[in-house]
């Protein structure tokens, strides 16, 4: 990781109907649920972590990281697209926050991200080891 990590929660989290068009991180997709298939489609991306709640993809060029709710999640359908940029001040990161599922679980959600984002700025302020 470069040196310093800013964190921008730009336009921040954005409440949608699932079953209408949406653009997330320049990608367009039919609706929310579609966002993935749209992303695979487009290519330049790799499977990256995932579980029983969330799939994860990240983008060859390394410019950007989508997490999507799996089916079942209370959020579902929720896309979390984390922009990578190399700023002044070292990596910037903006996160695009798109949720189409149960409010209260994506407010919570988009919280639990946010604490996420703080643990990536602690730890790039460690010195390597």
């Amino acid at each position: 990781m470069l040196g310093s990590v800013a964190i921008a929660a730009e336009p921040g989290l954005v409440f949608v109907d699932r079953t209408k068009p949406v653009e997330v991180c320049g990608l367009k997709a039919a609706s929310l649920d579609l966002v993935a298939n749209a992303l695979v489609e487009r290519g330049g991306v790799r499977e990256a972590a995932g579980d029983e709640k969330f799939l994860a993809y990240e983008q060859l060029d390394f410019t950007h990281i989508w997490t999507f709710t799996r089916i079942g999640h209370p959020a579902h359908p929720a896309v979390v697209c984390r922009e990578l940029k190399d700023g002044n001040s070292g990596l910037q990161v903006s996160m695009h926050f798109v949720c189409g599922g149960n409010r209260l679980a994506c407010e919570s959600l988009f919280g639990e991200f946010l604490d996420l984002n703080e643990r990536m700025k602690a730890n790039a302020k460690r010195p390597p080891s």
